[in-house]
């Protein structure tokens, strides 16, 4: 077989096809090459999958999604917020939302009886062993007036 090569490349800063421990700040910085490794590759299309899986399962069962608001008023509950600045206001701030709890509240009583979201939650707090600092997503559900044997069907 004849190849023809196309165009030349550098060296790469890190293998691809191999884990070589390659400096965090490096793979970061690098990060299309990072996610070209296969553990990496499989493990996002993992979670599309299984996020496509739940829709699916909550839409049969008559849940309908909706999507709450990334940028809110700040929260005294809690963990600390995670602020943006407003260009449009300054000195005022945006913040992330920790759970989609307030505005969850407001559909529900809007009339809408069964409601699910897989909501992004920010929080500005140390490290645990049970959660990533920062940043996460949960799945938010909730029903109106249901009786408990309606629940166990």
């Amino acid at each position: 077989e004849a190849y023809t090569v196309q165009g030349h490349s550098e060296v790469l800063p890190f293998q691809v096809a191999e884990d070589d421990n390659a400096p965090e700040a490096m793979r970061l910085q690098q990060r299309f090459l990072e996610l070209r490794r296969e553990k990496l590759h499989d493990n996002i299309v993992k979670r599309c999958e299984i996020i496509r899986s739940i829709r699916d399962i909550m839409h049969d069962l008559g849940f309908r999604e909706y999507h709450t608001p990334i940028l809110t008023s700040s929260s005294p509950e809690g963990a600390r917020d995670f602020l943006v600045p407003s260009r449009r206001h300054p000195g005022k701030f945006y913040a992330l939302p920790q759970a989609p709890q307030q505005f969850k509240q407001l559909i529900m009583i809007s009339g809408f009886d069964r409601y699910f979201q897989i909501a992004p939650c920010f929080r500005d707090e140390d490290a645990r062993a049970d959660r990533s600092p920062g940043e996460f997503y949960q799945i938010d559900i909730e029903m109106s007036f249901v009786e408990q044997k309606r629940m166990k069907r």
